[in-house]
C-alpha cells in the first residue's frame, strides 16, 4: 500500500494546477488582445490609406478644374472654400485674428439652417 500524503504535499499540488490553469488562461488572453489589437491597427490603417486617396482625388479634381478640363460648380464652391480657409490660416500665422463664424463663409441652406459651405 501507498503512504499518506500529507497536507502540504496535496496543497502544493493544488496551488501548482491553480497556476498552470492561470498561466495557461492568462497565455490565451494575452493573445486574443493582441489579435484584437493587430485588427484595430489594421483598420486605422486602411482608414488613413482611405483619407490618403480621397485627398488625392481632392486634388487631382483641382487641378483637372484648373487645366479647364473639367468644370463642376460644387468643385468650384469647395476650391473657393479651401481658398478662404488657406487664407485665414495665412491671417492666423501671421497674428492677424481669425474670422467669426458669422463672419466667415457659413450660408443659408435649402431648408434654412445654418451651415458651413462647402
Amino acid at each position: 500500500m501507498s503512504e499518506p500524503r500529507d497536507d502540504g504535499a496535496i496543497v502544493a499540488e493544488m496551488l501548482g494546477a491553480v497556476v498552470r490553469r492561470i498561466v495557461r488562461r492568462g497565455r490565451v488572453e494575452v493573445e486574443r488582445a493582441a489579435e484584437s489589437s493587430r485588427r484595430r491597427l489594421e483598420l486605422r490603417q486602411l482608414r488613413k490609406d482611405r483619407d490618403h486617396f480621397w485627398m488625392r482625388l481632392g486634388k487631382t479634381a483641382q487641378q483637372l478644374v484648373l487645366a479647364g478640363e473639367i468644370d463642376h460648380p460644387a468643385l468650384r464652391k469647395a476650391m473657393e472654400r479651401i481658398e478662404a480657409i488657406e487664407a485665414e490660416l495665412d491671417r492666423a500665422a501671421g497674428g492677424a485674428p481669425l474670422a467669426t463664424p458669422e463672419g466667415s463663409d457659413y450660408t443659408e441652406g435649402a431648408s434654412g439652417s445654418r451651415s458651413p459651405g462647402v
